[in-house]
């Protein structure tokens, strides 16, 4: 969330740039499942704003930039094509 990329894009429409990822992946039509523990947090959530064709393609650009990091890694053995952003999953 700390891209200046996406802040950027943030700062143009005049939201948080977590506001910005959760709007990106609803406009792409992708359910989105942000977690918080903050009820400020949960309640801007639900905040989703329409982002111009320009600044959603700029954001599909990110991956190609290298700067796509999968957080939440399923231990099922699969690769979805980009490296976690701790380290290998390690097999039992």
């Amino acid at each position: 969330m700390a891209d200046p990329e996406i802040q950027e894009i943030a700062d143009k429409y005049k939201v948080s740039s977590a506001t910005i990822l959760v709007s990106y992946h609803v406009n792409k039509g992708v359910v989105v499942l942000p977690k918080s523990v903050s009820e400020k947090r949960i309640t801007s959530n639900r905040d989703v704003i329409d982002i111009s064709t320009d600044d959603m393609t700029l954001l599909d650009g990110l991956a190609e930039k290298g700067k796509a990091k999968r957080i939440n890694t399923p231990i099922w053995g699969h690769d979805l094509g980009f490296a976690d952003w701790y380290g290998p999953v390690k097999k039992h």
